[in-house]
């Protein structure tokens, strides 16, 4: 003879919930670890910084720094433009001519008295402007989501493309505050 326990309406809700509470921890810590960069390197700061971006490829790093002289913005380049190679020693170096005119460069597509509008060469989808006041020296803020932001810094996921080559980005997380309040933010863009 054998005995079948049927499950009573308490012990079926609190299984429910307790798988329910156990995939959800498991989501949260499968999204953390996703957008995590642990272990990327945090260029040095300085006073012409302006943003800088990492990708999950190497930990090699891409800084824009305002390109001032005499206080004032240089109004033909006014973002100087670099590698910091933390594969070979943290050296800086010039972006190549494929950095700069494929990917990582920045193009001036409209400069007024201390305000430029720019684009990275790799992307149109995002534009970047760059403010110079006396109050906050120079900066770049950005509109995504709908939200109006001071960047930080850039993390760019990609994806290796068919035989290695070519890889494609899957993603992009904005660093930095409010431009009103101040307050952190991070927003994430999906590459189409």
């Amino acid at each position: 003879m054998s005995y079948f326990k049927i499950p009573t309406p308490s012990n079926t809700l609190s299984n429910i919930l307790s798988k329910t509470l156990l995939t959800g921890f498991c989501f949260m810590i499968y999204s953390v670890s996703c957008f995590a960069q642990e272990g990327y390197p945090e260029p040095e700061k300085t006073t012409n910084r302006l943003f800088y971006i990492q990708h999950s490829k190497n930990h090699n790093t891409y800084v824009y720094d305002a390109n001032i002289s005499n206080g004032v913005l240089n109004a033909s380049e006014p973002v100087n433009e670099y590698e910091i190679v933390y594969t070979d020693k943290g050296q800086k170096r010039p972006l190549s001519v494929l950095q700069r005119r494929m990917a990582y460069g920045i193009i001036v597509l409209d400069s007024h008295p201390d305000k430029y509008k720019l684009r990275l060469a790799a992307s149109d989808k995002i534009s970047f402007y760059l403010k110079q006041t006396p109050k906050h020296g120079s900066r770049v803020y950005i509109t995504v989501n709908n939200r109006k932001m001071l960047l930080g810094k850039m993390f760019v996921q990609l994806t290796t493309g068919f035989l290695g080559l070519r890889p494609k980005a899957d993603f992009v997380l904005l660093y930095g505050s409010d431009f009103t309040t101040g307050t952190a933010v991070v927003e994430k863009i999906e590459i189409d």
